[in-house]
């Protein structure tokens, strides 16, 4: 059978630390990897398992699945920490993306410093990663399919079983009398992946039997041609970055099929999901706009490529504030800001109050004219989609501080600083006229 080939061991290599965290769903893939996780762990003594099952509450047995992966995992011996996610349906990219962003945003939550998460991805998902991205119009880093070795989170993410077929990993079960959990919605060919394994697949292998083969052996020509190119580009990525973003006027020095290379390795560089073409495109549209007016924004897979001035950012799409937040803060403590916008801190005690800025606030400095917030931030660089949250620091109705700027030092806190690492937040003011006028470590 395929699946003596499978050796506990062979999970071992490559992988980038000897601490593991194993995404288990209960299904046929991960119950296999989790096991032969474990084995290899009691062969090699230098090796920790532990295992995450997150549960994306999309089966009316999900909760009852994720009790089963538990006490499987207490079988073997380790822990298995459950983590349930709410999966937006209605984010506009579909279900299946917006499960893994789901899923892996909580992998990342749990991981440790360090720490290698393994995935059970094998070599027929490998051919239906390179079909999709083919549909797609993918580049050749689409081509080139899933990594097997990649940074994730604060650790790295790893797939041991890319060389292995699906057919290897049930043997490997089946022989050893292990049970698995047969989630329905695997057999749902209304979602893009399915499809191909059950109707497209099927098909192919009846025509060219080793066509799972050939599709792997094109993924790996695909990536080392991938990484030439990278290791090329990279050469000269720092002369493309400007600050916490992009130099708009370098990138649209570059013709279109450097420039669609260079935005894929900025995306890749900074850790998020490569756009598809026609995506892609439009960010290269967006930048090569002359229009000063337009709102240069174009969001995919939870990720977000704002235009301003002569920068391009990139960052994950943002979390709406809370209608008409606002809190008291006697200073003693950390005031957390809502939708990850940071932290005040070092205010000593006190009574403030603390609110986000509004369009309608004048802002004044001492002997200065009174401005409106909107002309004000412009005259700052402060990007439009940050204008509204800006956090601001009041005592008694005056306002002490607005974001990283000191208003008024009579009643601003000596060592209020906030703590942020927020794209596009200039480092300071640009009519500041001395240290004073800012707050301090305004960026971790």
């Amino acid at each position: 059978m395929a699946s003596s080939r499978i050796q506990p061991e062979s999970i071992a290599d490559g992988a980038p630390s000897p601490d593991w965290l194993v995404a288990f769903s209960g299904g046929l893939d991960s119950t296999a990897l989790l096991h032969l996780a474990c084995e290899a762990a009691r062969q090699q003594g230098d090796l920790s398992v532990r295992a995450v099952h997150v549960d994306h509450g999309l089966h009316p047995k999900s909760a009852e699945w994720a009790e089963q992966c538990r006490r499987l995992a207490d079988t073997l011996g380790i822990h298995c920490e459950l983590r349930r996610v709410a999966v937006d349906a209605t984010s506009g990219q579909g279900l299946e993306a917006a499960a893994r962003q789901a899923r892996h945003a909580a992998l990342q939550a749990v991981m440790r410093p360090g720490e290698t998460v393994l995935m059970a991805h094998h070599r027929d998902d490998q051919a239906e990663t390179l079909l999709l991205n083919l549909a797609r119009g993918a580049g050749v880093d689409g081509l080139a399919g899933m990594p097997q070795t990649r940074p994730f989170g604060v650790g790295w993410l790893h797939r041991p079983l890319l060389e292995h077929p699906h057919a290897a990993l049930r043997d490997w079960l089946l022989e050893r009398g292990i049970a698995w959990i047969d989630d329905p919605s695997n057999q749902d060919v209304s979602l893009d992946r399915n499809f191909l394994r059950h109707e497209v697949l099927p098909l192919l292998r009846q025509r060219w039997p080793a066509v799972d083969t050939k599709l792997a052996a094109t993924t790996v020509h695909a990536r080392a041609a991938a990484e030439a190119l990278s290791a090329n580009d990279r050469q000269w990525l720092p002369a493309l970055a400007s600050g916490d973003g992009w130099s708009v006027s370098a990138l649209t020095r570059l013709d279109d099929a450097v420039l669609a290379r260079a935005l894929r390795l900025v995306l890749s560089t900074q850790g998020f999901p490569l756009p598809s073409q026609a995506v892609l495109s439009e960010v290269m549209s967006m930048l090569r706009s002359q229009r000063t007016d337009a709102a240069h924004l174009i969001s995919w897979a939870g990720v977000e490529a704002r235009r301003y001035r002569d920068t391009l950012y990139l960052q994950p799409v943002q979390t709406s504030l809370p209608p008409g937040w606002s809190a008291d803060w006697d200073g003693r403590q950390a005031l957390h800001l809502p939708a990850g916008l940071g932290r005040l801190e070092g205010a000593g005690p006190g009574q403030w109050t603390v609110r986000f800025a509004r369009f309608d606030d004048v802002v004044r400095q001492p002997g200065r004219p009174g401005k409106r917030l909107t002309r004000w931030c412009q005259e700052q660089g402060v990007p439009p989609w940050l204008r509204g949250r800006l956090p601001v620091v009041l005592r008694e109705g005056r306002m002490c501080s607005l974001g990283a700027w000191v208003m008024d030092a009579r009643c601003a806190p000596e060592k209020l600083q906030w703590i942020h690492a927020i794209a596009g937040m200039p480092r300071c003011c640009s009519d500041c006229s001395d240290a004073g006028d800012r707050l301090p470590s305004a960026l971790p």
